[in-house]
């Protein structure tokens, strides 16, 4: 009574009627009747009697609505009613959770149009792919049929076309789709050639009836069969018929005079493929039957400047050669060989030694006792020598640059004593050395080339070596012979792809450098050499390794007075102790990269540009973005520089 009390009152104040009965036994059963009353009248009727909460765009306000209804309706009904209503005043529905609903304009539903029917007065989204006719000529005839504001979108390259409309309509324009998309009119024939070569009628074909501004849409098309030398043609009958009789007309060729072709070549070299149609022509002659033997040989040449093959031959011969030339002259694809080597080193040396010396000088009866070992410095002789008297040996000590020398090739630290007392000469000196360097070194040498061929990477030096030497008897006119030695990192590698894109190489891979001279005094010297030779499988981008060494070297040189240096402790005083640690990994790993086309020449090109110029940048500090290596290429190159 409170629900039919608060109607009343709204139709009385709008001079309309609003009803809402609950009528026995039909108790979920609702009439509706408003006239020109503001439509949040008609949302909160709906909300009472729905249950649902709605959410009012401010636009919604100010619309005045009219719903006439005798009949009564259930719940679902008046829901849909509601729909209907708003979808005339141009307002739409849109769910936002469980029972909740914003009513917003078309426009703003739209944009947010789902893939799932949700009622006949909701917005759904349909995507149809189509095969047989143009997405953009279906667009243009379809427009007209879809509400206000839907919205109708058309992709050229996929063909496909995108349709937002109210769900009620859509079976409508469903069905209408699949009809323009009918291919009922398509026609496909087969027609063997005689005379002529099946991807030249293609291509005559493509050129003369192909619009090809029509993109997918275009039903006509044709494809050519190089095993029979047929072509097929496929389309609407009309455009079918008029591509068999241009066919026919281009197959009339007398046989006898079309037994010459010129033929260019894009991808191989025509030296390479005379020998092979020469055999061909061979083995075809062979088998010929005894009535075809009066039929001139072939003749087969080639025209460098050009990279063209000049043939002259039957027309079966021909055919069979150009199907040949057309398998052989494919474009190659290329690979992409990247090699990183690691190699880590630790070296580790400590040394500890005593040495002393004790002798008297002119006539003191004081023995002479030293101990000397070649591994420590300085030479305890040398300067124990150096603080003699130089008048000794006549006014100059001879033992003072030995001395010095020595001094200057000390390691480590020293601690000694020494002097003289009367006619006795002592000293000692103790020596304590630790060495411990690390290296780390890491290169990519890489190279691209084509399947089957063979790239060779050098970044390195020549050094010279000697390899001969020659004095005369009166040691005049000196002769010395040398060769140059690479010396550096040195990748040598020979790809093939198989046919399911694995990778086979041949890798010669050598690192090599100048570690030390051989001795003193000469310009021999020794190199330090990393070499492989190996043949591995790989898949395309896949990253193995192809060899390596880890290895690990501990030496300990005790030197020491005989029976002295056994003494517990005090045996110390008798013997230099020296431990050496070294460990070194290497591992060289190799990731090949199949290039087939453009795309992935431009983008293993942009992938490595990239890095490059990043580091150009870092390097400079340059923090406005700006590279010297673009400006370089287009100032010189004038191009732009081979990144996305």
């Amino acid at each position: 009574m409170k629900r039919l009390i608060a109607a009343s009152a709204i139709a009385l104040a709008s001079q309309g009627i609003a009803m809402a009965e609950m009528n026995s036994p039909q108790a979920a059963r609702h009439v509706l009747s408003l006239n020109d009353v503001e439509i949040t009248a008609l949302i909160d009727d709906v909300s009472i009697i729905t249950g649902n909460t709605f959410i009012l765009h401010p636009d919604v306000r100010r619309t005045k609505v009219t719903v006439m209804s005798q009949a009564p309706m259930t719940t679902n009904e008046v829901f849909q009613v509601f729909l209907s209503t708003l979808r005339v005043h141009g307002f739409a529905a849109i769910p936002a959770g469980r029972g909740v609903y914003r009513i917003v304009p078309e426009q703003s539903a739209i944009g947010e149009a789902g893939v799932r029917n949700t009622g006949p007065n909701a917005f759904i989204t349909e995507v149809f792919k189509l095969d047989n006719f143009s997405a953009i000529e279906a667009a243009q005839m379809v427009k007209p049929l879809v509400d206000a504001q839907g919205q109708v979108v058309a992709n050229a390259r996929s063909n496909t076309l995108v349709l937002v409309d109210y769900s009620s309509n859509m079976p409508r324009l469903r069905e209408i789709v699949s009809g323009l998309d009918a291919d009922d009119r398509t026609k496909v024939e087969t027609l063997e050639l005689r005379n002529v070569p099946a991807r030249e009628v293609q291509s005559i074909l493509s050129e003369l009836l192909s619009d090809r501004d029509d993109g997918p849409g275009n039903r006509f098309e044709v494809s050519a069969s190089t095993s029979s030398n047929s072509i097929v043609i496929r389309g609407d009958e009309a455009t079918v018929q008029r591509a068999l009789r241009v066919a026919r007309e281009l197959d009339k060729t007398d046989p006898i005079r079309d037994s010459l072709r010129v033929i260019e070549l894009k991808n191989s070299d025509a030296v390479d493929i005379v020998p092979i149609l020469e055999r061909l022509a061979e083995t075809m002659a062979d088998q010929a039957s005894p009535g075809e033997s009066q039929v001139p040989g072939a003749t087969i040449a080639h025209h460098e400047p050009t990279n063209s093959l000049v043939i002259s031959a039957s027309p079966d011969t021909i055919l069979a050669m150009e199907r040949v030339v057309e398998a052989l002259d494919k474009r190659r694809a290329q690979v992409l060989v990247e090699a990183i080597i690691v190699e880590m080193s630790d070296n580790t040396a400590r040394e500890l030694g005593v040495q002393f010396l004790l002798s008297g000088t002119g006539e003191s009866t004081v023995p002479f006792l030293s101990t000397n070992f070649s591994r420590s410095a300085p030479n305890l002789l040398s300067l124990a020598g150096a603080v003699v008297d130089p008048g000794v040996f006549g006014g100059t000590n001879p033992f003072t640059d030995g001395a010095v020398s020595s001094l200057l090739g000390l390691d480590g630290a020293s601690f000694g004593v020494g002097g003289r007392d009367g006619d006795t000469l002592f000293g000692a000196i103790l020596t304590a050395i630790e060495k411990d360097t690390q290296s780390k070194v890491l290169s990519k040498p890489f190279n691209l080339t084509l399947d089957n061929g063979t790239s060779e990477l050098l970044v390195g030096q020549q050094i010279p070596v000697t390899t001969g030497e020659t004095l005369s008897s009166d040691n005049s006119n000196p002769f010395r012979t040398v060769t140059r030695q690479d010396v550096g990192i040195i990748l040598r590698v020979t790809p093939r792809i198989s046919a399911d894109d694995t990778i086979r190489m041949d890798i010669f891979q050598e690192v090599s450098s100048i570690s030390t001279t051989l001795s003193s005094g000469t310009d021999d010297f020794v190199t330090n050499q990393r070499q492989i030779t190996t043949n591995v499988l790989a898949d395309d981008g896949e990253i193995i390794v192809i060899g390596g060494l880890i290895e690990q070297t501990d030496e300990t040189v005790n030197s020491k007075v005989p029976i002295a240096g056994d003494i517990p402790v005090v045996g110390n005083l008798f013997k230099s102790e020296g431990t050496t640690y070294d460990r070194t990994n290497l591992m060289v790993f190799i990731r090949p990269t199949i290039v087939r086309n453009r795309e992935d020449a431009r983008e293993v090109t942009s992938r490595n540009y990239r890095y490059i110029r990043a580091e150009e940048m870092l390097r400079a500090g340059d923090e406005e973005g700006l590279s010297g290596l673009d400006a370089f290429i287009g100032s010189v190159l004038g191009s732009e520089p081979p990144v996305d």
